[in-house]
């Protein structure tokens, strides 16, 4: 009896007043729609735009304000011309031009210390770091990654634009959801802004370097790498350190099993519907209220990331599921150790120049 009572509730729309459900749906839908916009054209990097949509529909925010749909992509453009400029222009000096980008990607850190949004840094992020690498392979395909990169972030705008107007949160959600997202991580003061994006740089330009000097492809783990080193705490502590290992590595592991079995069934529409069963999945545990919704969210941010990748036309033909698993938890692995010891060696230091 209470079973058919919840199924007529749910069919009369009664889902809609739940917040938890409303939220499940338009992520998963949100996640499909992004999926099938991103693989259905596939454009460089077209693998950002299911990635960014999962990421902004994750968070429970309101929808996207007219003004930051419009202003994203034309910062993005801006920086992703910058971002060509420079690389055909100090790349023939690989010092100097090591020395720039680190003074760039310090500044963006020092950025989202003060409060700046992480996803827009995240993605200037990915300009200022994945252009010239690939910059050094051919000019053209920089200019091809620039506008992927402003093409992945409008995409991933409309369709969550899309998933909020077709799932709106009920009033006292989106009151709610107002206020979650009224800022980006708490806002550091300047010198500890300062401390923390030294330390970040430190931990995360080696690998920027190691690509550029390695003429590496795998552009995939630098774009990871971004997106995830803005939202890092370097105060999180071993235990932080594991939840971001397990996410990932969950993430990687689902990310075979979809990659698998769009092997053995190709179509393009069964990868869409595994895509919305895992947004249903994912997405319920990320809004269960848990502390561990984040480390879903996470997890399913991964696995697509990883199956848009090694199915995109624009992938290595050895980009395997497997490989990209690998290098993504070898570059979370070596993260997390770095952000583990430099701190602790800084305190050290501290702790000896006070004695003295």
């Amino acid at each position: 009896m209470s079973g058919s009572v919840m199924a007529m509730a749910f069919g009369r729309g009664a889902w809609r007043h739940d917040r938890r459900t409303v939220r499940t749906f338009r992520y998963a839908f949100g996640a499909m729609l992004a999926m099938a916009l991103a693989m259905g054209i596939d454009w460089q990097l077209a693998y950002l735009t299911p990635v960014l949509a999962i990421n902004l529909l994750g968070t429970g925010r309101p929808r996207p304000s007219a003004k930051f749909m419009v202003g994203v992509p034309l910062a993005l453009g801006v920086v992703g011309l910058f971002g060509v400029v420079l690389s055909s222009a100090l790349l023939s000096y690989p010092v100097v031009f090591l020395l720039v980008d680190g003074l760039i990607v310090y500044l963006l850190y020092y950025a989202v210390a003060l409060g700046r949004p992480p996803m827009l840094v995240a993605l200037v992020l990915i300009g200022a770091t994945v252009i010239p690498v690939v910059g050094l392979m051919s000019s053209a395909l920089a200019v091809a990654v620039a506008k992927g990169l402003v093409m992945g972030a409008g995409g991933a705008l409309i369709v969550v634009w899309v998933a909020h107007t077709l799932f709106p949160d009920p009033p006292e959600g989106e009151r709610e959801a107002a206020g979650e997202g009224s800022g980006p991580s708490p806002v550091l003061g300047r010198e500890e802004a300062a401390t923390w994006a030294g330390v970040t740089t430190l931990v995360i330009f080696p690998l920027v370097c190691f690509f550029f000097l390695t003429g590496s492809t795998a552009v995939i783990v630098l774009v990871f790498v971004a997106m995830l080193s803005v939202r890092l705490d370097t105060q999180s502590g071993v235990r932080a350190g594991k939840a971001l290992i397990v996410g990932n590595l969950l993430g990687g592991l689902v990310s075979i099993l979809m990659y698998e079995l769009l092997v053995i069934v190709p179509q393009y529409g069964f990868m869409l519907i595994l895509t919305l069963l895992g947004g249903l999945i994912f997405g319920g545990r990320t809004f269960s209220g848990a502390k561990t919704g984040p480390l879903w969210t996470m997890a399913f941010q991964t696995a697509i990331l990883i199956v848009a990748s090694t199915t995109s036309i624009f992938g290595e033909a050895d980009a395997k599921a497997v490989t990209r698993v690998v290098q993504i938890s070898a570059a979370v692995g070596y993260i997390v150790l770095a952000f583990s010891v430099i701190p602790h060696l800084m305190r050290r230091k501290a702790v000896a120049n006070a004695v003295a």
